[in-house]
């Protein structure tokens, strides 16, 4: 599948999907420490996961879903996984240029009702090809979520090729036949100026800021997204 997309149908996405008011912004500004009860520290993982995996948590109570009955993931390291339950699992690591490749993938099974791949679209170089691949291992009802940077610093070289926007992200999505659940996003500038000075990703520590984060309208750094594949 790949739709064609009206002024009209971008303008709708953008006001339904992206457009956030000013409390998406403020949310999780006062960091919930306390919620943080798995294997996954905070410490030392670049910010925007955090954000992520809150809202990841969010959208899992909200739509009545977390339990699987088949789930495909490209990494078991991913803490999204602790907050769901399956009754079976297949990995398909993503390694490239060769190794589970999502431009070829054709696996036996195509009836999974929950895909995960996070931190992955950057180093696909035609990921429309990659998530219609995924689009058609995906059962029909079930979910995918996938975290992706908007601006990052280079890394996997030469197998990083691209960043996404929260708008890009959705189109992608809808491109390839899935419909939006939930998106996210988060970003500030003091984010931004620090892996382009250190080369390197923070953790909450070196943003926090008279004891809040702030994310900054216009300023993404990293997205998300929850999409279903229809009935």
């Amino acid at each position: 599948m790949n739709k064609l997309f009206s002024e009209e149908k971008i303008w709708s996405i953008y006001q339904k999907h992206v457009n956030k008011s000013d409390d998406y912004y403020k949310k999780y500004e006062k960091l919930p420490l306390n919620l943080n009860n798995k294997s996954w520290t905070w410490e030392g993982k670049d910010f925007p996961r955090v954000w992520c995996l809150l809202e990841f948590q969010e959208w899992l109570v909200k739509h009545n879903i977390g339990h699987f009955n088949k789930v495909l993931a490209t990494c078991g390291n991913d803490p999204e996984l602790e907050f769901i339950t399956y009754d079976n699992i297949r990995f398909a690591p993503y390694s490239p240029p060769n190794h589970n490749d999502m431009h070829t993938l054709d696996l036996d099974e195509k009836d999974f009702d929950f895909i995960l791949f996070n931190q992955t679209i950057e180093h696909l170089y035609n990921p429309f090809l990659s998530i219609s691949n995924l689009y058609n291992h995906t059962k029909e009802g079930g979910y995918i979520f996938t975290s992706v940077p908007t601006i990052n610093i280079p890394h996997m070289t030469p197998f990083h090729f691209n960043g996404m926007t929260p708008m890009g992200l959705c189109v992608l999505m809808e491109s390839a036949g899935f419909e939006i659940v939930e998106l996210g996003f988060w970003g500030n500038v003091d984010y931004i100026k620090y892996i382009f000075e250190t080369g390197n990703w923070p953790d909450y520590r070196e943003l926090m800021r008279d004891g809040i984060i702030t994310n900054e309208r216009d300023k993404n750094a990293q997205c998300w997204i929850l999409a279903k594949k229809n009935l």
